[in-house]
């Protein structure tokens, strides 16, 4: 006997995550543009027909993996911001708050976050990855409007925006060029405080009593 139908549908699955897992792997050393059927095959262990067998095309491995490693990172993210949530009630704070869970990110997931502009690139190039790029810079900008709205701003969404792009400039400039941390969290603070201190998106009589 070769097992039953749940225990075949458990190993499919289980080759199919571990698919996904290589492709993610491969998505944070060599970005989109480097995969491959026959490279995620080799990194998974699995035979090539595997791979196409379960995701018929490179645009739906992915479509998939990506969408697998932005839920990853905004949960982490999300995570992170509760730790910190306290701090997003004084305008004053907010900076630090902020720096110090970006600089968290590009310290600890540094794959993480170069494989995210990897995909923003690759999106402007190839609209089907579009989607995979929106649900990320989304989720960024829906947790920055939630702090934004605790720190008592006028229009969280709209500020929100703009301090995730500037976020991401930032950042990106940071692995660009191989910055110093410290740096990184001085212009970071500088730049919440730009967009959200005094003379900024949040005054001192914003919030409702």
């Amino acid at each position: 006997m070769t097992g039953t139908p749940a225990t075949h549908r458990a190993r499919g699955a289980g080759r199919r995550s571990e698919i996904l897992e290589a492709t993610v792997r491969l998505l944070g050393s060599q970005g989109p543009a480097g995969v491959t059927h026959r490279r995620v095959a080799a990194e998974a262990g699995v035979p090539l027909a595997a791979t196409t067998y379960y995701f018929a095309s490179k645009d739906d491995l992915l479509q998939e993996a990506l969408s697998a490693v932005a839920t990853r990172e905004l949960e982490r993210l999300q995570a992170q911001a509760a730790e910190v949530g306290a701090e997003f009630s004084s305008q004053g704070a907010l900076g630090r708050a902020l720096a110090r869970v970006l600089c968290a990110q590009v310290e600890h997931e540094r794959a993480s976050v170069v494989a995210k502009f990897d995909v923003y690139v690759e999106a402007a190039r190839h609209p089907p990855l579009r989607a995979a790029a929106c649900h990320w810079i989304e989720g960024f900008r829906n947790l920055a409007a939630g702090a934004l709205a605790a720190a008592g701003a006028d229009d969280p969404e709209n500020t929100a925006a703009l301090l995730v792009a500037s976020a991401d400039g930032l950042l990106l400039q940071h692995l660009a060029t191989g910055g110093d941390s410290a740096e990184l969290a001085r212009r970071l603070e500088a730049l919440a405080d730009a967009l959200v201190g005094d003379g900024g998106a949040v005054r001192p009589n914003s919030r409702k009593p």
